[in-house]
This record gives structure tokens, sequence and C-alpha cells, in this order.
């Protein structure tokens, strides 16, 4: 089977997908209990993209290899060193966030 057809990759891409509609719909101009609902919204779209990236780099599939590929390449577009995507890169992303969300003030 092909690493995309998998029901597992199937479902979080949905996923992703579904969160990352919901905090865009969410807009920019939010209360402080609506800012943390997004952010926590965003640690879990973070989290699943470090589970997709640790199963495309462990695949054999050519489109799971070129899926790492482009990840890559955007991040390099972005200013960031090829050699530095990976699952820390991720883990420092959480950790932002999580900063965001300490830093809101108390409700």
């Amino acid at each position: 089977m092909k690493f995309f057809q998998s029901e597992v990759v199937q479902k979080e891409l949905t996923q992703m997908q579904d969160l990352y509609m919901e905090i865009n719909k969410m807009g920019l101009m939010l209360n402080v209990t609506q800012k943390k609902e997004q952010l926590v919204k965003m640690l879990r779209l973070i989290e699943l993209q470090q589970t997709m990236y640790m199963r495309v780099t462990l695949s054999e599939d050519p489109e799971a290899k070129q899926l790492v590929e482009q990840v890559k390449n955007a991040a390099a577009m972005l200013g960031m060193p090829k050699d530095e995507v990976g699952p820390q890169f991720y883990d420092k992303l959480k950790d932002n966030v999580n900063k965001m969300i300490d830093s809101l003030p108390q409700d």
C-alpha cells in the first residue's frame, strides 16, 4: 500500500486540514479565551504535523520521500537550513506556542 493511501495517514491529513481551517476561520481579532483556544488548536496541528513528518521520513514510498524534500525546500525558502528540519523543529514550534499561551493575560 502506498503511504498516502493508508487509512491512518488519510485520517490524520483530514484532521490537519480541519484544524487549519478552524484556526483560519477564527481570524485575528480575538479575546483572550478565543486566542487561547486558537493556540491550543495550533499545538494540536503541530503535533499532527510532527507525527506525519516522522512517518514520511521513515517511509520508503517515493511520494513520502518527495514530501520530505518539499518540506525541506519550503523551509529553505524561509531562510532555514534544510538540515535543521526535523522533529526538533516541531518541538521548537510547540515551545513557542506554549510560551504564547503562558504570556496571555489570565482570565
